[in-house]
């Protein structure tokens, strides 16, 4: 993490707050806080670093976690070598 600016870090964590939020009963899993923070992760790696681009990369994960979208950002913003 210390690639990151402590405003990003900011960003990062209330994105994070954000996205698991949107997370109950089943769905409210370690595993899943982990994808949605990954998601976040990757996207500040490429760039998206603003606090509205990354809770809108949190809030779209958590729905794909919840089958409300077929396809994650963090799936389309993965490398290959993942």
């Amino acid at each position: 993490m210390l690639e990151f600016d402590n405003s990003t870090l900011a960003n990062m964590t209330a994105a994070l707050d954000d996205g698991c939020k949107m997370l109950s009963g089943a769905s409210d899993t370690a595993t899943n806080r982990k994808r949605i923070g990954d998601a976040i992760i990757a996207a500040a790696k490429s760039y998206k670093r603003s606090l509205p681009q990354l809770t809108e990369v949190a809030k779209r994960e958590a729905a794909a976690i919840l089958g409300h979208q077929e396809k994650s950002l963090f799936a389309r913003l993965k490398p290959h070598w993942w």
